[in-house]
């Protein structure tokens, strides 16, 4: 009995089914040092954004820009009883007013700034905003007894981080002009901003016209405080991706440059022309934010990702290539061999990694491909003492990296490309391994 059970394991062992079964659980075993790879690109890619973040902040920051917004003190008066005495109290809300009009046309320069390894887009930028209040009927306040100090009014303009102002911001109001000073304001409707103090009269128009430069990084956002707001950006950046609540109206994309303008009316929005106190706040105005990001759509990173995640295909093909050279050629290949030969297979995705760091994607990837493809063909060759089945070897290979790249190159084509790629493989390995007698084996 246990001679005949010896006998049937040994059997068993020697099967063609077992040394498939084993094949696969190494290929399985391959996905260690993948997924190892796998989090060093993630780690890498973190420490790229923490890098882009500090020097992004101490330039000037992710930069938004808006306003200006009037906001005006209502002085409240009500009376309270305390020990059966009636006392006249006074308590401040703050009224918030829109312009009608909202022009802002601004002249971006952008530029690369390298710290390390990593690249850093970061931008300067002068802008013009223009437009004018309008004057109205009182404002309807819900309170009995009130009264609007219009000549206690604050012009506002909220930006993403004031570190990014350039010398002094002019205002034109009317024919006057005046300077900014720091801080957002009294209502707090913005976190970080500058304001100045005016003097006003109700059912009076006025015009504005504010000069600033403003430095930032990555985007450049603006908000649609205007009862008609029109914004026009020019820059020399030469891949901007619009970003927000609104695509541009217009714009021209070329080599080096681009141009783009929003008009946007106030029915568009989800906010009304005035409101008091925190009845809107920062995060609806911020819903109807748009803008543009000054960043690659797509960068060493993003593509290592996307190569990554075809290591299934690339570690079992080139094992069912061994799998069927074994069979072949009756030549047996060691679970050391096949191990070997996944371990020069993940070379490829780290060798991928660090050079792409340092040199341009395809170079990196031409590089790679050509490095782990001899190692495997050289060793396939050798192993099998057959430069036939090492050439053989080296075109799956090609064959492979090839069609990886066609995928990285073509993201809106890669899953037809994926689909296609994989119906071929599948049916070049029927068409191998059809007359085979797998029982006999």
């Amino acid at each position: 009995m246990n001679k005949d059970f010896g006998s049937n394991f040994k059997n068993w062992t020697g099967s063609i089914a077992f040394k498939g079964i084993v094949t696969f659980f190494l290929g399985l075993l391959i996905l260690i040092p993948v997924g190892q790879i796998k989090s060093l690109l993630s780690e890498r890619e973190f420490r790229m954004y923490s890098v882009k973040e500090e020097v992004i902040d101490k330039w000037g920051g992710l930069q938004y820009l808006a306003g200006p917004i009037l906001v005006i003190p209502v002085v409240e008066h009500y009376t309270e009883v305390f020990d059966n005495k009636k006392e006249l109290m006074v308590r401040r809300h703050y009224l918030h007013i829109l312009p009608d009009e909202l022009k802002i046309s601004g002249d971006l320069e952008s530029e690369i700034r390298k710290k390390g390894i990593y690249n850093i887009e970061l931008y300067t930028g002068n802008f013009i905003i223009q437009g004018s209040f309008k004057g109205t009927d009182e404002p309807v306040i819900p309170y009995k007894d009130s009264e609007i100090l219009w000549g206690e009014a604050e012009l506002i303009i909220g930006l993403g981080d004031v570190k990014g102002l350039s010398g002094k911001v002019d205002l034109q109001w009317e024919d006057k002009g005046y300077d900014f000073e720091g801080g957002a304001g009294k209502s707090g409707i913005f976190q970080s901003g500058i304001h100045i103090s005016l003097a006003l009269e109700q059912d009076q128009t006025y015009s504005f016209q504010v000069k600033l430069e403003l430095r930032g990084g990555e985007s450049i956002s603006f908000l649609p405080l205007g009862k008609e707001t029109n914004v026009n950006i020019n820059s020399n950046w030469p891949s901007p991706n619009f970003q927000g609540a609104f695509l541009p109206d217009s714009h021209n994309i070329n080599d080096t440059d681009f141009s783009a303008n929003w008009n946007i009316h106030a029915l568009a929005r989800n906010f009304p022309q005035t409101w008091l106190d925190n009845q809107i706040d920062y995060l609806t105005l911020q819903e109807g934010s748009f803008g543009v990001n000054f960043i690659s759509p797509v960068d060493g990173y993003f593509k290592n990702h996307r190569a990554i995640k075809y290591r299934l295909m690339f570690i079992f093909i080139p094992f069912i290539a061994l799998f069927l050279f074994e069979i072949f050629t009756k030549t047996k290949v060691h679970p050391f061999q096949y191990l070997l030969t996944g371990f020069a297979i993940s070379m490829f995705f780290l060798l991928l990694l660090s050079i792409s760091e340092h040199l341009n994607f395809s170079i990196s990837y031409l590089v790679s491909a050509v490095a782990s493809s001899l190692m495997i063909s050289a060793y396939t060759g050798s192993v099998f003492k057959s430069k036939v089945k090492g050439l053989t070897m080296a075109g799956i290979n090609i064959v492979l990296y090839v069609y990886l790249y066609m995928s990285l190159a073509s993201e809106d084509y890669a899953l037809i490309i994926g689909s296609i790629g994989l119906f071929v493989i599948l049916a070049i390995t029927m068409i191998i391994t059809r007359k085979l007698n797998w029982y006999k084996l």
